[in-house]
C-alpha cells in the first residue's frame, strides 16, 4: 500500500493489537490479473519466526483453490477511521481528509482439510470472539458437526510482509484546534478509538511534539 514514512508503523505488538481487535478483515488474491476478495474473520498470532493468520471459508468459495495453486494472499485489517473536517484546523487553507488505522499482511496461504485441525481452528475463533459459546458448540450433534466441517476449508497464512499505516494527524499536530480532542472523545466508536490511538502514540495536541 501507499505508505509515507511518517504514517508507517512497524511495532509488532501494535500491529498484532490492531489485527486482534479488528478481526473482520478482507482477504484478497489475484490470478491472471483478476482479483478476488472475501470478507471474513481472521485470527492473527505471533510466533518466533513471524506472524501467522488463520481462518476458514465456505468450500463453495473458489478462493481457497487459488491458495492451492500458490496464489499470494493479502489480508487487510480495517481499524478505526474518521472523517477530518478542515474546520478542525487553525489554518483556513486545509482540505477534508480521512484518518485511519490499517494493517496489511501478505503471504502464502496453506489450506487445511484435516477434520481435527479444522475443528481446532473453529475452537480458537470461538475462544477469541465468544468463549461462552464453547460449551454449546461442544454439545452439537456429531453428524451435524461433520456436515459443517465438510462445508468449510480452513487455512493458515504464513506472513511474509506486514505493514501498518497509522494516519493520525501526526504531521499536522501544530495546526489542530484544541477542540479536536473533545470532538474525537465524544464522537462515534471509531472516533473514540482514534483518540485512544493518538494518546497511546503521543499524537495529541498537547504533546510536546512539533509539526514535521
Amino acid at each position: 500500500m501507499y505508505l509515507p514514512s511518517h504514517f508507517a508503523q512497524d511495532d509488532p505488538a501494535l500491529l498484532l493489537d490492531v489485527m486482534r481487535r479488528h478481526t473482520f478483515a478482507t482477504l484478497v488474491t489475484a490470478e491472471d490479473g483478476v482479483p478476488l476478495a472475501t470478507p471474513l474473520p481472521l485470527l492473527a498470532r505471533r510466533e518466533d519466526d513471524g506472524f501467522r493468520i488463520e481462518g476458514h471459508m465456505a468450500r463453495a468459495n473458489p478462493q481457497w483453490q487459488a491458495f492451492e495453486r500458490g496464489a499470494t494472499a493479502l489480508a487487510i485489517f480495517h481499524g478505526p477511521h474518521a472523517y477530518i473536517s478542515p474546520t478542525q484546523y487553525k489554518s483556513s487553507e486545509r482540505v477534508p481528509t480521512w484518518n485511519y488505522v490499517t494493517v496489511q499482511a501478505t503471504g502464502k496461504a496453506h489450506t487445511v482439510h484435516d477434520r481435527q485441525r479444522k475443528l481446532a481452528t473453529l475452537e480458537r475463533l470461538i475462544a477469541h470472539h465468544e468463549v461462552s459459546y464453547q460449551a454449546q458448540f461442544e454439545r452439537m450433534r456429531p453428524e451435524l458437526l461433520d456436515v459443517m466441517l465438510d462445508a468449510i476449508v480452513a487455512f493458515e497464512i504464513r506472513v511474509e510482509k506486514v505493514e501498518g499505516k497509522f494516519k493520525l494527524n501526526q504531521h499536522r499536530l501544530a495546526d489542530l484546534r484544541p477542540e479536536v480532542q473533545a470532538l474525537h472523545e465524544s464522537g462515534s466508536l471509531d472516533e473514540r478509538e482514534m483518540a485512544q490511538w493518538m494518546k497511546r502514540l503521543g499524537y495529541w495536541i498537547d504533546s510536546p511534539r512539533s509539526d514535521d
